[in-house]
């Protein structure tokens, strides 16, 4: 996806003066490593005592609580999911892990004083999150239901924020009647799901889950092989109608194997309060959550300044800070690639703002590596 500013022959200079904090990270290999590292997080309890944790992973806290501080309550919820075999369960506490203010929280593992985090912007690093979970608690699984297990569990933590895995995970036999909005491929997906094949001491895990309620009417298809005290997601949330919105690409044959591929699947323009005029779209991802692009367009500057102060000044982090180019590769405003918190409150999202003369351009997704791969031509 190729996204450039409107043209303007007015030079902008940077104006992000008012970034109070910065992560130092190379924007295209955030979560790049295959060894992820521990660091040390303060957790602060209600009742005024302080515990530190070795946090995994080490990008991600840095990340998400660059002061080294946060809070966490614990969540009992899985107590009562129908995870009967999955041992680990029994070895783990899972926490919501927020920061000082309590403006977002992400999922959390604690096995004695390590500290585990998940969350659905991590998704380039969650399965290496899991494998080292596994490795501290010395678990891996015995059988193919209890791979199963490892495989729902990691949904959870990773996904669907400690949701019941009953809720989420398609089986064998389900009504697919109930299912409004699913397309017939993602029904016999449905009906063979799931499909556990071992292979020596791995499992392959096979299977499709139901979208979060409200957040959309699509189906998801997993591929998780769970081993000996380690998890990878070779698939993650793709979702079987992007084959269809696909399909009739042309490039589609020239792109390079495992490429996440972007298809536009809707288009709308509106108003905000502020007096912009929005041109909005929403991309389907082939793996993954997808993409929304929205450009406002103001009669003055001032309020296209406030609208990119308002993003930066409510940013959990800002990762990278760079000129904006036009087509010909001239500097036209100043764009940031910044994780915040989604304008439902809570929920963590990664975006790139861009600011120029009287517009801001804002591309945002779920998943940070979704996000990179999305505005990868641009960057």
């Amino acid at each position: 996806m190729k996204y450039s500013p409107r043209p303007h022959n007015l030079s902008v200079a940077p104006r992000l003066a008012i970034v109070v904090f910065a992560v130092t990270f190379c924007s295209s290999g955030v979560f790049a490593s295959a060894e992820l590292g521990s660091v040390t997080l303060k957790i602060h309890r209600d009742d005024g005592t302080v515990t530190q944790y070795r946090a995994y992973s080490e990008r991600a806290v840095k990340l998400l609580f660059p002061a080294g501080e946060a809070t966490f309550e614990p969540v009992v919820s899985p107590e009562k999911w129908k995870i009967s075999s999955a041992t680990i369960l029994k070895k783990i506490q899972t926490v919501r892990v927020s920061d000082r203010n309590r403006g977002f929280n992400v999922m959390g593992v604690t096995f004695g004083d390590q500290l585990f985090i998940f969350d659905g912007i991590l998704s380039g690093s969650n399965s290496v999150t899991m494998s080292q979970l596994m490795h501290a608690t010395a678990s891996s699984p015995r059988d193919e239901a209890e791979a199963l297990e490892f495989a729902k569990l990691y949904l959870a933590l990773s996904y669907y924020r400690l949701a019941d895995p009953d809720q989420f995970v398609a089986y064998k036999g389900s009504d697919s009647t109930k299912q409004n909005g699913r397309s017939f491929s993602d029904m016999i997906g449905v009906s063979h799901s799931p499909q556990i094949v071992q292979d020596g001491a791995t499992y392959s895990v096979d299977f499709y889950s139901y979208d979060p309620p409200g957040v959309s009417t699509r189906v998801s298809h997993w591929q998780i092989d769970v081993g000996p005290e380690n998890l990878e997601e070779r698939l993650s949330a793709h979702h079987e109608e992007f084959r269809q919105l696909h399909s009739n690409v042309a490039s589609e044959a020239t792109n390079n194997v495992g490429e996440i591929k972007f298809s536009l699947s809707s288009m709308a323009d509106g108003f905000t309060d502020d007096g912009a005029r929005t041109d909005i779209q929403s991309w389907a991802s082939s793996d993954g959550p997808g993409v929304v692009r929205i450009h406002f367009y103001y009669k003055s500057h001032e309020k296209a300044e406030k609208r990119m102060h308002d993003y930066v000044l409510n940013a959990v982090a800002i990762i990278e800070t760079r000129p904006w180019l036009d087509s010909h590769g001239r500097s036209v405003g100043t764009q940031a690639l910044m994780i915040r918190i989604n304008d439902s409150g809570n929920v963590l999202i990664a975006s790139q703002i861009s600011e120029d003369e009287s517009s801001v351009l804002e591309i945002s997704c779920a998943s940070l590596s979704n996000l990179l791969a999305a505005v990868a031509p641009d960057r």
